[in-house]
């Protein structure tokens, strides 16, 4: 296992191809603040210089009937009161 969290898991399927699987324990898949920061924990693990030049493919699946339903908005409402600089970066 490359990288686990509660909302997504990356593993190799074979070598050079890696399978990252969002797989929110509630019942859809949506982007909010948990799966947000597992997203770039998930991409950090695969950036690593021993990961990365091993790496050919990455393939994005779902383990819901649905791959992502959207963002939930209301966790990330606060980022909006943030001055325009901090959202730039």
């Amino acid at each position: 296992m490359l990288y686990q969290s509660n909302t997504i898991q990356v593993d190799w399927i074979k070598p050079g191809i890696a399978k990252l699987i969002f797989n929110s324990p509630n019942t859809i898949n949506k982007f909010d603040l948990e799966t947000v920061d597992s997203l770039n924990k998930a991409i950090d693990s695969l950036e690593n210089k021993k990961t990365l030049s091993q790496l050919k493919g990455l393939i994005l699946i779902s383990q819901k009937p649905t791959f992502i339903v959207g963002a939930y908005i209301k966790q990330f409402l606060s980022l909006f009161n943030v001055p325009k600089s901090q959202l730039q970066q």
